[in-house]
C-alpha cells in the first residue's frame, strides 16, 4: 500500500513538472530569453544536433505553428507520438498480444536501429 502512495506521488510530481514545463515553454520563447538552456555540443563544435531547435519547436508546437516547429526541427513531430507510445507501453500492466507485438514492432532491436539511422542522417543532413 505505501509503495504505491509513493508511486502515485512521484507520478503526480511528474505530471506537475511537466504542466510547468508545457507552461513555461507556452509563455516564454526561448529564443528571446536567454535562460533557457542552450545546446552545449553546438557551443563546442558550431554545428546542430539532432535536438537542437527542440526547445523552439515546442515553444510553436504549443501555439499551433506546426510550420515553424518543423522547420526549427523537423523529428519533433514525428517523435512526440513515439515517445508517448512508448509512456503507454511502458505503463500498461498485463498487455495484450497484440500491444506486446506492436511495442515488438514499434521498440524492438529493428526499430531502434531504424530510429538511429533516422536520427543520424537528420544530424547529416541538417549540417550540410
Amino acid at each position: 500500500m505505501r509503495y504505491r502512495a509513493n508511486y502515485l506521488i512521484l507520478y503526480g510530481l511528474a505530471v506537475l513538472l511537466l504542466a510547468l514545463l508545457a507552461y513555461l515553454y507556452y509563455r516564454y520563447d526561448p529564443m528571446e530569453h536567454a535562460w533557457f538552456p542552450k545546446c552545449p555540443f553546438k557551443a563546442v563544435t558550431g554545428l546542430d544536433c539532432p535536438g537542437c531547435g527542440s526547445q523552439r519547436a515546442i515553444h510553436a508546437l504549443l501555439h499551433g505553428h506546426f510550420g515553424e516547429a518543423m522547420r526549427h526541427n523537423a523529428l519533433i513531430l514525428p517523435f512526440i507520438p513515439y515517445l508517448l507510445a512508448g509512456f503507454i507501453f511502458r505503463f500498461v500492466k498485463q498487455p495484450s498480444m497484440l500491444l506486446l507485438r506492436w511495442r515488438k514492432i514499434l521498440y524492438g532491436e529493428w526499430a531502434i536501429k531504424v530510429v538511429s539511422v533516422v536520427i543520424l542522417l537528420h544530424f547529416v543532413i541538417r549540417n550540410l
